[in-house]
C-alpha cells in the first residue's frame, strides 16, 4: 500500500513536470524564442525576460520622406478655369502639404515657375481671361475659396501623391488682373487668417481718388498694409514685383507699391542688379518676410516677363520660408479644416 502510494506521488510529480515543460514551450513559441525540448533540470530564470522588451511600444513613425513620381499629375477642378499641377518631387510633411493658388496666366507658365524654383508644393492655376471683373466675380461668394481648397484636397487624395494628408500652408499668387481675386479672397477674415503668403507679380494696383493729382486710394490698401506689417514680423510672407509701365485712369503697379511703402514706413534700397530675362532691377525692399522688387520696363513684353520670371524673382522667398520648420501659429492655421 505504501509502495503504491509512493509510486503515485512520483507519477504526479512527473505529470506536473510535463505540464511545466509544455507551458514553457508554448511561451517560447508565442514570444518567438525556439525550444528544443525539456529536461528535468531547473530552467534558466532570466530567459523569459527578452520577449517583454521586444513587445514594448514601437517609436513614432518617421515623417514621410519625399518620393519622386515618374510623371507630374494634372487635373481640372470643378471651379471654373482651375487646373491642378502636382510636380514629381511633391510630398507631404508632418503639417500636411503646401499649395499655391495662382490667378491669371496659362497653367504651363506656373508649371515652369514651380520647376525652376523646385518648391515642394502643388499649384492650382486659375485662368479666366483678361477682365478684372471676371476675377472679382469668381470669388464674390465668401465660401468659394474654401470650396476650391476642398476640391484641391480631394483631387490630391485621388492622385495618390499624399494619401491621408490634408492641405496645410496656402499661398496666393497673382499676375496682372489676377490680383483682383487675391484682394477679394483676402477681404474675408477667415481666408486672410489661413493664407500664409501672398505673392504678386506686376499686378498690385488700385484706384485713384484724384486722377489729375495721381492720388492713390489708400483705403483699399489698408488690409495689405496690415499684411505687410505682419510680414515684417515673419508672421506672413508678402512679396511684390512690378514694372514701370504707366497707366492713365488707375494707379499703376509702381505707384501702388510706392503708396504701400509710404503707409508702412518702408525705405527703398537702390539696386542696379540684372535679374532673369534681362530684367533690370531699380530698387528692393527687404523687411523680414516683406519684399518688394522694382524693375525697369514699360512695354507689354516687360509685363509678360514678370510672370515668366516668377519662379526666380519671388518664389524663392516662398521656398525659403516653407523649407523652415512651421511655427506653432502656422501649424494651427494649417490644421483648421476647410469647410465644404
Amino acid at each position: 500500500m505504501k509502495a503504491a502510494f509512493s509510486s503515485g506521488i512520483v507519477r504526479l510529480q512527473e505529470c506536473r513536470l510535463v505540464v511545466f515543460c509544455i507551458c514553457l514551450t508554448s511561451l517560447a513559441v508565442v514570444s518567438g524564442v525556439s525550444s528544443t525540448g525539456c529536461s528535468n533540470d531547473r530552467p534558466p530564470p532570466v530567459k523569459a525576460a527578452a520577449p517583454v522588451e521586444r513587445a514594448a511600444t514601437p517609436p513614432p513613425p518617421e515623417p514621410p520622406m519625399p518620393s519622386h513620381a515618374d510623371t507630374p499629375y494634372r487635373a481640372k477642378l470643378l471651379t471654373r478655369g482651375a487646373e491642378l499641377y502636382v510636380p514629381t518631387w511633391f510630398s507631404a510633411h508632418p503639417g500636411g502639404y503646401d499649395v499655391i493658388v495662382h490667378f491669371h496666366g496659362l497653367g504651363r507658365l506656373q508649371e515652369g515657375n514651380l520647376d525652376r524654383s523646385q518648391l515642394n508644393a502643388a499649384v492650382v492655376t486659375i485662368n479666366l481671361g483678361v477682365s478684372t471683373d471676371l476675377y472679382g466675380n469668381a470669388f464674390r461668394d465668401p465660401q468659394s475659396f474654401q470650396r476650391l481648397l476642398a476640391e484641391t484636397q480631394d483631387e490630391i487624395e485621388k492622385s495618390g501623391r499624399a494619401r491621408n494628408a490634408k492641405v496645410g500652408r496656402v499661398a496666393l499668387s497673382a499676375w496682372s488682373a489676377g490680383f483682383v481675386s487675391v484682394a477679394k479672397i483676402m477681404s474675408v477674415a477667415a481666408n486672410a487668417e489661413k493664407i500664409d503668403a501672398v505673392i504678386v507679380a506686376d499686378g498690385f494696383f488700385t484706384s485713384l481718388t484724384n486722377i489729375k493729382k495721381r492720388t492713390v486710394n489708400s483705403t483699399s490698401l489698408e488690409r495689405f498694409a496690415t499684411l505687410a506689417q505682419a510680414a515684417t514680423k515673419d508672421e506672413k510672407l508678402f512679396a511684390i514685383s512690378h514694372s514701370s509701365i504707366p497707366t492713365v485712369d488707375y494707379a499703376s503697379t509702381e505707384e501702388t507699391a510706392a503708396k504701400l511703402l509710404e503707409m508702412t514706413a518702408s525705405t527703398k534700397t537702390p539696386s542696379s542688379s540684372v535679374g532673369p530675362r534681362n530684367m533690370h532691377e531699380t530698387y528692393v525692399v527687404d523687411r523680414g518676410a516683406f519684399h518688394v522688387k522694382g524693375y525697369e520696363g514699360v512695354t507689354a513684353g516687360d509685363h509678360i516677363k514678370q510672370i515668366q520670371a516668377l519662379g526666380e524673382t519671388l518664389y524663392p522667398y516662398l521656398k525659403s520660408r516653407w523649407e523652415q520648420p512651421e511655427s506653432a501659429a502656422t501649424a494651427a492655421r494649417a490644421s483648421a479644416p476647410a469647410p465644404r
